[in-house]
């Protein structure tokens, strides 16, 4: 049974982060911000509740590279303060990235992030698909920026090089942790998606 609500009351976004530009092979570095609406599900006194929740992107990639050229892409995120009225503690938080197809990772490293405590944060790459997880715990009320993911890229021959979050329903989420439902004393699963209704893309460089 789902049970669904409107409201984006559980994952607040707050500031956006300050990213740096870089150089890549050929272009400058460009840095758009992203809203990503995501629809989101968790279980409460039996039953899935839905809502929708927004999430605040930063990457900065080259608008254009030579072909078979290195170049860079930095994945950020914004703040994200915990409502702690639905998330007293939270933990094992993973997001799903959609890596350029057709571009060949070469090194792959995280930077930076804030109040992330005794969190253990770890990126890995699997198929066109990066996924970030930290572990936690984090706590309601508290605000923390995940690390910003570095990756290094060999550009194809041509193309279009697009990033957007991965993610396609509540079975292939794009966003995920486990929240403690103090209800059951226990962690229950926090599962959310993009909206496939709006579509966004993080960053989009032209092979030259």
């Amino acid at each position: 049974m789902i049970r669904k609500t409107t409201a984006t009351r559980r994952f607040v976004v707050a500031a956006a982060l300050a990213t740096a530009g870089v150089m890549a092979a050929s272009g400058s570095a460009v840095a758009a911000p992203a809203t990503v609406p995501f629809l989101c599900r968790v279980p409460e006194n039996g039953v899935w509740s839905e809502y929708g929740s927004n999430r605040l992107f930063d990457v900065t990639a080259p608008a254009t590279v030579s072909a078979h050229q290195k170049f860079t892409v930095k994945y950020a995120q914004g703040a994200s303060t915990l409502n702690p009225a639905y998330q007293k503690e939270v933990r094992d938080i993973a997001v799903k990235i959609n890596q350029p197809a057709g571009a060949r990772l070469v090194s792959l490293k995280l930077t930076g992030g804030s109040n992330l405590g005794d969190s253990v944060q770890s990126v890995v790459s699997a198929g066109n698909q990066l996924t970030l997880r930290a572990s936690g715990p984090f706590y309601g009320g508290s605000t923390f920026e995940l690390p910003v993911i570095e990756a290094v890229y060999i550009a194809p021959a041509a193309g279009t090089l697009v990033t957007s979050v991965g993610g396609t329903s509540f079975d292939d989420t794009g966003l995920s942790m486990k929240r403690l439902d103090t209800t059951i004393n226990d962690f229950t699963p926090v599962q959310c998606y993009p909206n496939p209704a709006t579509p966004v893309q993080l960053s989009n460089t032209t092979v030259q």
